[in-house]
């Protein structure tokens, strides 16, 4: 099975080499930046096409690893080509499959399939891709052809619903560019004498603790800190010293710990932290 990539950009320039290095036929790519698409092609030792028609008719698998505005106005363009029998992928975590509208008068199959991965980095990423797990949605007809090929370089696969899509997405972007606005935020309040690189260095033990023993424990076995303790006084200075557009972040957050300390400790009364963080 060859593949090919539209879009030359962190996506498509890590899939494809790690395919690539995982012993993968990678066809080549077309992107409107032709640096782009060279760069590209001679990063996975594949080809440069200068037409979307080459590359379609060269493809058995292509990926559109474009940004996520431009991928239904790429299909609405590719829709008009004469090709059959094609499988068709897109990486974006919001969009479903439906953006292949008529792809049936095709006798082809359109994918979302998603790395749950950070791609930061061009040329580095692909290096700790296999550590990645995959969403994909779509049409059952062909589900097992992409299912497998990821399960055979050792990926973990979650197939899921168009209905989940958002949700899904939600969850990635909370984890991922959430948690680093709110790891920010957390060093801007750490000494206002400490650079943010500085808090950043002295905060990271903690941080990086803290996600090994979610890991390893889950999140109610890790729950540590004044709200699990029941420490009404700390949780009362600290809304003391919090810039106003943070507190109902911080009550939000630490509401959601609540619900978990109650879990874990059904014996105690955390009654009156829940009213001081305005819950019920």
């Amino acid at each position: 099975m060859k593949i090919g990539f539209i879009g030359a950009g962190k996506v498509g320039f890590t899939l494809g080499k790690y395919f690539e290095t995982s012993g993968l036929c990678v066809g080549g790519y077309y992107s409107r930046s032709i640096t782009s698409s060279k760069e590209a092609a001679a990063f996975t030792s594949s080809k440069v096409y200068n037409s979307l028609e080459e590359l379609i008719f060269d493809s058995d698998l292509i990926f559109i690893t474009t940004p996520d505005r431009e991928i239904e106005l790429l299909w609405h363009k590719l829709n008009t080509l004469d090709f059959q029998h094609k499988l068709f992928c897109h990486c974006s975590g919001s969009l479903t499959s439906k953006v292949f509208y008529g792809i049936d008068k095709h006798k082809s199959y359109g994918y979302s399939l998603h790395p749950i991965y950070a791609f930061s980095d061009k040329l580095e990423s692909y290096k700790n891709l296999n550590k990645a797990c995959f969403s994909l949605e779509g049409p059952k007809e062909k589900l097992s052809v992409l299912y497998e090929l990821l399960q055979s370089l050792g990926h973990k696969v979650y197939i899921i619903s168009s209905e989940q899509k958002i949700s899904y997405h939600l969850s990635n972007v909370m984890v991922s560019n959430l948690l680093l606005s709110l790891l920010n935020l957390s060093c801007s309040y750490f000494d206002d004498n400490l650079t943010e690189e500085e808090a950043l260095l002295a905060l990271w033990p903690l941080i990086e603790n803290n996600l090994k023993n979610i890991k390893e424990k889950g999140f109610i076995n890790s729950l540590t800190g004044p709200v699990e303790r029941g420490d009404i006084d700390t949780i009362c200075s600290h809304l003391g010293v919090l810039m106003p557009q943070h507190i109902n972040l911080y009550k939000a957050l630490s509401l959601n710990l609540a619900s978990l300390s109650m879990k874990k400790h059904s014996d105690r009364d955390y009654s009156e932290i829940i009213k001081v963080l305005g819950g019920q």
